[in-house]
């Protein structure tokens, strides 16, 4: 009798790890397929960054355009609303 329970559960606890390992599987096997999509996917996205990248620092590489004239900022209080921001530029 204690030899049956014993070989029964021994059973039970084989048949649970070899569920959770052919779920396991089946996950990993979608994954490998579906990952080289998604790098490839995203080869253009990173190619568009690196272009960006060299750009900006390009632009930072570059020396400064001299300034127009200044301008100043008055923001205009007397609007309803949000506050606007004028723009004029200085004698």
């Amino acid at each position: 009798m204690l030899l049956t329970i014993t070989n029964d559960a021994a059973a039970t606890g084989m048949n649970v790890l070899m569920i959770a390992a052919g779920i396991f599987a089946l996950i990993l096997t979608v994954l490998w397929i579906l990952v080289p999509f998604a790098v490839f996917g995203i080869k253009p996205l990173l190619r568009q960054l690196i272009a960006e990248q060299r750009r900006t620092n390009d632009l930072l590489t570059t020396p400064p355009v001299a300034a127009a004239a200044p301008a100043a900022t008055t923001v205009r209080t007397d609007v309803q609303g949000d506050p606007v921001y004028v723009r004029r530029s200085l004698p």
